[in-house]
């Protein structure tokens, strides 16, 4: 982020939403020093700005170091946002389109705290499948969204999110040890897709890609469901070209990244 603003020019506001921005774009929580640096402002007004930010929700500080992140606030925001722009936008046609093509229920899902909310879903035509709805929330460690999205997370936040609540078996395949998850994390960050094997119901196989932002960032998952007879890994991966195709048509449809147009 290139903040080309005198210091104390501008409004609050206009100051508030370029921190926001700021925060937001990070990858990792960011420290007062950095962001102090990045925005051309002085601490005290940069403190006084954050302070106001965290008691509205919008981002949350670090316990342990002088740290921010994005709040409970800003991601029920982002949640809406998005939503409101699935339903506005032909984020369903473009579901629409791929569930045509493949035959089977695809859907795109947003990390909310520590579960994975659905944003936007088609039902394939098969009476046989997961009856789940627009807003539907699933665990984090045993969906293939879920273990792309906390995958992609900085190894401090996908601790977190794996001590947030116990880490349920809810098959014989789910995976609850931390440090076979965090491996199969790894397998997911240098493949670029996940799977659920089974592992949040019997009987049903799943894959998901990454919606990523212009800055690269994933800030959502595709994924396509089926039955475990009618869609096994291998079926899955021959899926995985036209996704990725729908997960980059998406992100365009959503102009991810417009945002930094506040800061130029």
């Amino acid at each position: 982020m290139n903040e080309q603003l005198p210091t104390e020019r501008g409004s609050a506001f206009d100051k508030a939403l370029r921190v926001l921005a700021c925060v937001a774009k990070s990858p990792r929580a960011i420290g007062l020093a950095e962001l102090s640096e990045l925005m051309d402002m002085r601490r005290p007004t940069l403190h006084r700005i954050l302070q106001q930010l965290t008691e509205a929700g919008l981002i949350v500080r670090s316990p342990e170091r002088d740290r921010y992140a994005i709040g409970p606030a800003m991601m029920q925001l982002s949640i809406s946002a998005l939503t409101s722009m699935s339903v506005a936008l032909p984020v369903r046609a473009a579901l629409n389109s791929l569930v045509q093509e493949i035959g089977e229920t695809c859907n795109v899902g947003i990390l909310d705290q520590d579960e994975i909310v659905y944003i936007e879903r088609v039902e394939g035509t098969s009476p046989l499948r997961l009856q789940l709805q627009v807003g539907s929330r699933v665990p984090v460690h045993c969906t293939a969204i879920g273990k792309l999205l906390v995958a992609e997370q900085h190894k401090n936040v996908r601790t977190r999110l794996l001590n947030a609540r116990p880490l349920r078996k809810f098959t014989e395949a789910t995976l609850t040890d931390p440090s076979a998850l965090e491996e199969e994390f790894s397998n997911i960050r240098a493949e670029g897709f996940s799977f659920n094997n089974q592992e949040f119901e019997r009987g049903l196989t799943a894959m998901a890609v990454a919606i990523k932002n212009n800055q690269k960032k994933v800030v959502a998952a595709l994924a396509v469901h089926a039955p475990s007879p009618r869609m096994n890994l291998e079926t899955a991966i021959t899926y995985l070209p036209i996704l990725q195709e729908k997960a980059k048509q998406i992100a365009e449809i959503w102009a991810i990244g417009e945002t930094s147009k506040l800061t130029d």
